[in-house]
Order: structure tokens, then C-alpha cells, then sequence
């Protein structure tokens, strides 16, 4: 498979995942939205923001082609994507996505259960046995291959918000290498950590 269809299919990939991230929350959410509660940090999922110079970097010629925003089961999320797939002559080509999900307290059980609590919990769910601890300017973070070669994934959580990174890349005709994929996430990681 050359380097560009490779791309394309990374790039449909993510689109399909993202789509189906948003539809599932606005259905699951489309009763009423749930609202913050005071104790919640993050009273909304934030901007997709700027990334600058790790995106200039590891995805040269990327395009923003995504920022969709919806409510979800409990909370609100964004998912945010950029593509570099056709638009340089690069080697490197691939696809950045960046998913906000900001979870709000559930004031329904006897003892409502905190926000903070809740992104936790999501986060721990969320990221496999394999992964490994990375240490980020907001706190720890887990990082993993992704399904395919030349993906890799990595989670946090601050306060009330989980974020989590999605990045797949090639280099020529070859999928980017584990370590790469690893300091690659890490790096946008701590971008977007700087931003909340």
C-alpha cells in the first residue's frame, strides 16, 4: 500500500471514529444536556486551540479539518482534527485527533459523584494493560499502540476533563516507529496541556 493511500485510510479512519463520537453523545444526550455543576472545574470541553510548533513538526502541511462539538452522556466533548494526507510532498503524512470530553458531577446517586471522579474513572477504562505512564506538565498521562501500525494513543485527565490523543502517521512507504509515535503524543500532549 503506498504512503498516500495509507493516509487516506488513516484519514477515513479518524473520520469515521470522530462521526460516530459525536453522533453516539448527541443521541445519548438528547433528552436534555446535562448542565456543570459549581464543584466542576471545567464547565464546557475547550477550543481545539492552536498547536503550533509540534504540529508543524510532526505533521508538516497539516490542514484543520475538523472541530465538531456536542453534548455527551453526562457532559460535553469536542473532537478536533488535523490532516496532512495530499497536502505537502512530505514524506510524513498522517492525522492528529484530539478528543475533549469534560464530565460533569452526577448529582443523581445519594452521593453525587464528582466530576473529577468521573474523568478518572473514564480514564481508567479508557486505557489498555499495555499502556505506558507518561509524565506530563498536568500530571500523568498513558500512552499505547493504537490498532494499526503507525498509531499510537495516549490519555489524560485534569480535574474534570480527559483528553485523549489520537496520532497516525507514515514516513515514506513505512508506518512511523513505536518510540517516534510515543514522543510524538507526548508532544502534543504537553501543547495542549499548556492551553488548559
Amino acid at each position: 500500500m503506498g504512503p498516500l493511500v495509507r493516509a487516506a485510510v488513516i484519514t477515513a479512519g479518524v473520520a469515521v471514529v470522530s462521526v460516530a463520537a459525536i453522533g453516539g453523545g448527541l443521541w445519548a444526550a438528547r433528552d436534555d444536556p446535562d448542565r456543570p455543576h459549581p464543584g466542576d472545574v471545567h464547565t464546557s470541553a475547550p477550543d481545539c486551540g492552536d498547536l503550533g510548533g509540534p504540529l508543524d513538526e510532526h505533521l508538516p502541511g497539516a490542514v484543520f479539518d475538523l472541530d465538531g462539538r456536542g453534548p455527551l452522556s453526562g457532559g460535553e466533548g469536542v473532537v478536533c482534527r488535523w490532516t496532512s494526507a495530499g497536502t505537502s510532498d512530505d514524506a510524513r503524512q498522517g492525522a492528529l485527533r484530539v478528543e475533549f470530553s469534560a464530565l460533569f458531577t452526577d448529582p443523581t446517586d445519594a452521593e453525587p459523584v464528582p466530576g473529577a471522579d468521573r474523568a478518572r474513572e473514564a480514564y481508567e477504562a479508557l486505557t489498555p494493560g499495555t499502556a505506558e505512564a507518561v509524565a506530563l506538565p498536568t500530571g500523568e498521562g498513558q500512552v499505547w499502540r493504537g490498532g494499526s501500525p503507525g498509531d499510537t494513543e495516549l490519555a489524560f485527565f485534569v480535574d474534570n476533563l480527559l483528553v485523549r490523543v489520537s496520532y497516525a502517521a507514515v514516513d515514506g512507504t513505512e508506518p512511523v516507529g513505536a518510540d517516534e509515535g510515543r514522543d510524538t503524543v507526548v508532544a502534543f500532549a504537553e501543547r495542549i496541556g499548556e492551553g488548559l
